[in-house]
């Protein structure tokens, strides 16, 4: 057996295969501890024991600033982002439950290149759950590391931002035969920041709104923490600039449907 002890082959079932030391000795009879000191001898890094916990391949985050941009928008309207098995995890857990199969196949879609996604069935309400787990260098979406400024500087990048706060918090819709584009959150401080972004690039930018439900006890049983405020805009021009940006960014299936809506809403206005 020992002849199978090779640079290729080990190559092959620890990296590629990413069979454990353990796994290697009980599936081809090799010791461990010889398994071990040629891997030292080829100089193939050993993993650490969270990495050896992983067992499906990750890639590492593209780097396209427009790309973070996008997730940094989507997932502070949508995700919960966490170390996945505490701090010192390899693996960040990227979550999120949804009645609608058009979120859950753009979360698929945003995260099956880097890594595993696992989506569950549905259940009695319809809703779907899924959980992405890729590596380390998308640590920029965890809670604590969530700086979105930098995409203000760059007006591909704010609508990039704004396209994924959109396809996760967003909403379009016709209401008294006039388009309307609307965001709501209990974070006034995303909201400030879009709206500084839209005066910034020519688009006059509506006032924030908030109700006063600030400690009010939901019929789910959970007490607001925050009131909730909305950003809306209803003046035609103004409609018609946020759809010309936003267009190219979007990726939300429905989103993308209901934008034809209002397009035609506002053609067809005098």
């Amino acid at each position: 057996m020992s002849a199978k002890l090779t640079k290729k082959f080990l190559e092959n079932v620890y990296i590629k295969k990413r069979l454990s030391t353990w796994a290697i000795e009980k599936k081809f009879g090799i010791p461990r501890s010889r398994v071990y000191a040629h891997l030292k001898r080829y100089g193939i890094l050993t993993r650490s024991i969270a990495q050896s916990h992983i067992r499906h391949q990750r890639f590492d985050f593209s780097g396209d600033e427009c790309e973070q941009a996008y997730l940094l928008g989507f997932t502070i309207g949508d995700l919960r982002v966490r170390m996945h098995n505490g701090a010192r995890s390899e693996t960040i857990s990227i979550g999120c439950g949804s009645t609608k199969p058009a979120q859950i196949k753009l979360i698929n879609n945003l995260f099956s290149k880097y890594g595993h996604v696992w989506i569950s069935k549905p259940d009695k309400r319809g809703a779907v759950n899924l959980e992405a787990f890729v590596n380390r260098s998308f640590a920029f979406l965890l809670p604590g590391a969530r700086d979105y400024l930098w995409c203000g500087e760059d007006k591909k990048k704010f609508f990039s931002f704004l396209a994924g706060f959109t396809d996760a918090e967003g909403s379009f819709y016709i209401s008294s035969g006039k388009a309307f584009i609307s965001w709501g959150n209990y974070d006034t401080k995303v909201l400030n920041f879009i709206r500084v972004g839209l005066a910034q690039y020519g688009i006059i930018p509506p006032q924030m709104n908030c109700d006063s439900l600030r400690g009010y006890l939901g019929t789910h049983g959970y007490r607001r923490n925050n009131n909730y405020c909305h950003v809306t805009c209803a003046k035609k021009d103004v409609v018609s600039q946020l759809i010309s940006n936003l267009e190219p960014f979007i990726l939300h299936s429905d989103k993308k449907r209901k934008l034809m809506f209002l397009k035609k809403n506002l053609e067809q206005r005098v």
